[in-house]
């Protein structure tokens, strides 16, 4: 047992920062990674988790280590939505060798890491600093929202057409967003708010935020026409913008400056550790100095993966410390434990591993298409039920444990807190392996996995205080709404030199490039810039000929491969044959300064697949045939004007 004593009796806090600061960065960076694999908002939420839990285990506070599930499920929360935004598409910009490119690139990275930290940030100040019932009052609609969320994925589930018929309706009228979700959230919190009274405080908070998500997408991006990604990545960031917007402003009108304070520390530090990490992995990527002889393919993005995450970890480890330091009273904990705490590992278990796991096996899944079945069974049946099988006994468990039963966990809060992350860990673990066994291209990059995780294990075991060392604070009495808890003035002069720090960020990238400015990377400015090649390769492109180059001006008419090619924002490209034949297998894609063509893209271990730079020379398309075996001649293609 974990002896109880006064905050008075003990030094108040971790009695290791050092030890707390590594826990917290260490899951995050392990989640990030794994956060990686999976991608989207489910995928965002594990690391989320897994720092929730992190803060409050390592914290050394009797009252933090009984919330660790729920501090869990908000950060979760909170770091999902950031998921709606690409950022691997900045990171191009900043392998450029143009100076406005890459500080536009590592600008863009900046933000977005703000906005994605930032709206976690507040929402694991909730957890930590709201009495129980407000924890409730914003639970129960989050629980109705979800139920809907869950209804539409079942109805696009069984309904594959209109999924797709959604997915393209999206993609061509709000630039790939998260309207529907939104939409939903919207809809149901103002239903929610009506029929409920009592929880009218946190359906409003949803509520305004999925009108906040609206008007800044609106403005900024539907109407206002600001585009950060290629067109082919969700616009989602000024919804996000607005949610971000939308929890400041709750927070500073329930005087709840400590929860403000971390959503600040999450913006400063979640931006400068997204431009930090991509300003270290950008020699990996040039292979630049001793990095040029290596002749093994390291792993650079999941190595800033990981980057991404601790150093993210590292900023809310910081801000956290303050709340310790500062003695932040303990939040009020008005309502029966046990009822949230229940909820909280079963959204993070079960609901979690549900989200993820089929994007795991997606992979298997389409590999096995096409086989026999099992007992009249296809595959995906018997994976749901394998599934339910093993999600089965963690029910149980959560279901007597409900009921008073708590012979099958431990003993401590703290005990419990760290039972869930290493299931977490472990489990997401095991979940990753399912995406095909290791080889020898693929070891390094599972190994970033594979060595955060049990580092972090081992950190959370070893991390077990000694019984005198955690405290019950009843002596902490400093509001949550008291004037300590301002950014102070290191932290402002910190955030005004974000701009000198980012030139510095952007000279180092440029000093490691080689070659004249333009020649390397994507570029956001000049005739070359990615939007302008790619606005106008959008549309039906009709063969007329063959050349030697780009720059000859004949073109022979004779035996054309194809009738026309067909290009969309998707990345799709449809080929026409000259029997009037339609193949819809292969895609386009960007990199360097080039769009590309990807001739069977989606085909697999086609034949004929392969890869071939577009170029275009006075309002004509150049293509070097076939794509799998470029030769001297070049397919020639002029704009259909029909």
């Amino acid at each position: 047992m974990i002896r109880e004593v006064r905050s008075g009796d003990v030094r108040f806090g971790p009695a290791m920062p050092i030890r707390f600061a590594a826990l917290v960065a260490v899951l995050m960076a392990y989640g990030w990674g794994y956060r990686g694999t999976v991608g989207h908002e489910a995928g965002a939420m594990v690391p989320g988790a897994l720092l929730g839990l992190a803060v409050c285990v390592g914290s050394g506070r009797l009252d933090w280590q009984r919330r660790a599930a729920v501090a869990g499920l908000f950060a979760a929360v909170g770091w999902a939505w950031g998921g709606s935004i690409s950022y691997m598409e900045q990171t191009f910009y900043v392998q450029s060798n143009s100076f406005p490119d890459v500080y536009y690139g590592y600008v863009m990275l900046f933000f977005i890491g703000a906005l994605w930290a930032g709206c976690g940030g507040a929402i694991l100040g909730l957890a930590l600093t709201e009495s129980r019932s407000e924890l409730h009052a914003l639970t129960r609609p989050f629980l109705a929202i979800c139920s809907v969320f869950l209804l539409v994925y079942f109805h696009f589930f069984f309904w594959s057409e209109q999924r797709e018929a959604y997915e393209t309706f999206t993609v061509l009228h709000f630039h790939d967003g998260d309207w529907l979700a939104a939409t939903l959230t919207l809809v149901t919190s103002a239903i929610y708010w009506i029929v409920r009274p009592r929880d009218r405080r946190g359906a409003a908070l949803f509520f305004w935020a999925a009108v906040a998500w609206w008007i800044g997408y609106g403005l900024l991006t539907k109407w206002g026409g600001l585009r950060l990604a290629p067109l082919h990545r969700s616009e989602s960031w000024g919804g996000v913008l607005g949610v971000l917007v939308t929890l400041m402003v709750a927070l500073a009108r329930r005087k709840n400056r400590a929860a403000l304070m971390l959503c600040w520390y999450g913006c400063l530090g979640g931006g400068l550790s997204f431009a930090l990490a991509v300003m270290i992995y950008h020699p990996l990527v040039l292979r630049w100095g001793p990095f040029q002889e290596v002749h093994v393919r390291l792993p650079a993005w999941r190595m800033a993966e990981v980057s991404f995450g601790f150093f993210m970890g590292l900023s809310l480890a910081f801000g956290t410390l303050r709340l310790l330091r500062g003695g932040l009273a303990p939040p009020k904990e008005d309502r029966d434990r046990v009822p949230l705490d229940t909820l909280a590992v079963l959204m993070i278990l079960v609901a979690l591993g549900w989200a993820n796991f089929r994007r795991h096996f997606a992979r298997v899944l389409a590999q096995s298409a096409g086989t026999a079945t099992l007992l009249g069974l296809p595959a995906e049946a018997w994976y749901i039920l394998v599934g339910a099988l093993v999600t089965l006994p963690v029910l149980l468990i959560l279901f007597r444990y409900r009921h008073g039963d708590r012979s099958l966990v431990p003993p401590s809060a703290y005990g419990k807190g760290v039972m869930v992350a290493l299931l977490l860990i472990w489990v997401t673990v095991t979940a990753q392996l399912l995406d095909g066994y290791p080889s020898r291209d693929s070891i390094l990059a599972n190994l970033c996995l594979w060595l955060p995780a049990a580092i972090a294990a081992c950190l959370l075991v070893g991390f077990t205080a000694n019984v005198g060392q955690v405290v019950d604070p009843i002596d902490a009495c400093t509001s949550r709404s008291g004037l300590q808890w301002r950014v102070g003035k290191r932290f402002v002069l910190l955030a005004a030199s974000v701009p000198v720090l980012l030139l510095c960020c952007t000279g180092l990238s440029l000093a490691i490039g080689e070659g004249p400015p333009g020649t390397r990377g994507r570029l956001r400015f000049g005739p070359n810039a990615y939007w302008r090649q790619t606005a106008r390769l959008q549309g039906t492109w009709r063969a007329v000929g063959w050349s030697n180059q780009a720059e000859d001006g004949e073109v022979r008419p004779e035996g054309l491969p194809l009738l026309q090619l067909e290009f969309d924002t998707s990345r799709n490209v449809v080929a026409t044959l000259p029997s009037g034949e339609r193949i819809a297998a292969h895609r386009w894609f960007l990199k360097n300064q080039y769009i590309w063509l990807q001739w069977y893209g989606k085909g697999g271990k086609q034949e004929q697949r392969g890869e071939v730079p577009l170029q275009f020379h006075e309002g004509r398309l150049y293509i070097s045939w076939p794509p799998h075996q470029p030769g001297t001649d070049e397919l020639v293609f002029e704009r259909d004007g029909s």
